[in-house]
């Protein structure tokens, strides 16, 4: 199963965004494009059903880039 390439780190708290993989960056992304399009669908008046299907076909393309275009590769040994 492919791992994370984040660097091992014994000190204890929250990852600093320069451990962040980019895989990391993508499953964060996804819910910020459903919180923001339902902000600005309220704020410009689109209906709910209508900003759902952007948000979705958005973090569809992210998944897909992350999944297929860009895989997560096995670290050489």
């Amino acid at each position: 199963m492919p791992r994370s390439d984040n660097d091992r780190s014994d000190r204890i708290g929250f990852p600093t965004l320069n451990s962040l993989s980019r895989y990391d960056l993508v499953l964060a992304f996804i819910p910020v494009v459903f919180v923001l399009s339902v902000v600005l669908g309220h704020l410009l008046s689109v209906p709910f059903r209508t900003t759902l299907v952007g948000a979705s076909a958005v973090g569809a393309i992210a998944l897909l880039d992350a999944l297929f275009v860009n895989p997560p590769i096995r670290p050489t040994q």
